[in-house]
């Protein structure tokens, strides 16, 4: 089974053209990504993707996904979560094709962060040309990080309870203070955390990239 992951603006050349080359077929999916704000002209765009697929087999099924666009980091945790739950760590079988193209350009950029993040979940990444119409099969880079056992505990700590002191996570987890700022050292060098003084103490609270690791890391431990 396929899932295609599409942002979708006013236009559907660019998801014709990747269902014409990529194939489409009984049981398929089309999510279409859309800003929450209702607009009568994508309205219409959807419908037309909706009526192709419908005379090619009724059992595909074409979803809209409506995003708050106002904010980047839910934005690209959300196409995290999308991405997962259609791959084939969630569907045996199921094959994740991501078009990079069309669209608002604030939904097209948070979804490109999110499809590399999860470029080894992905079958195809694929764009549509905006200067020579052509639709084109691309290559994402895999940028996996690897957590060991105590920086995931304690970056998983720190979503929990952000913001939280260094001795706090120490406590709760029961590890020495000394482990805690080591690990918690390394998690600020890759921006997963940010570390600023609290009084006597060190206070972390969660970035971006810690909440993608986490659900990366979620996606690894998957049977």
């Amino acid at each position: 089974m396929k899932t295609y992951i599409s942002p979708l603006g006013f236009e559907t050349t660019h998801i014709i053209s990747l269902i014409v080359k990529h194939g489409i077929e009984k049981h398929d999916r089309i999510i279409l990504l859309r800003p929450e704000e209702p607009d009568n002209r994508a309205g219409l765009a959807v419908e037309n993707v909706k009526d192709i697929v419908t005379k090619i087999d009724p059992s595909i099924i074409v979803d809209v996904v409506h995003i708050d666009h106002h904010d980047f980091n839910t934005m690209v945790l959300s196409f995290i979560d999308l991405i997962r739950k259609s791959s084939p760590s969630a569907i045996p079988g199921g094959r994740v094709i991501v078009n990079l193209s069309g669209g608002p350009r604030e939904i097209l950029v948070a979804l490109t962060a999110a499809s590399i993040s999860l470029s080894h979940l992905i079958h195809k990444t694929t764009n549509f040309s905006d200067i020579d119409r052509e639709q084109r099969e691309i290559e994402l880079p895999q940028l996996l990080q690897e957590l060991d056992t105590n920086a995931r505990l304690i970056l998983t700590d720190v979503k929990k309870h952000e913001p939280t002191t260094l001795i706090e996570i120490a406590s709760r987890l029961c590890l020495s203070e000394s482990t805690i700022s080591r690990h918690a050292a390394k998690l600020a060098n890759m921006r997963a955390i940010e570390i600023t003084p609290h009084g006597k103490n060190k206070q972390a609270t969660i970035l971006l990239s810690g909440r993608v690791l986490l659900k990366v890391c979620d996606v690894k431990s998957w049977p």
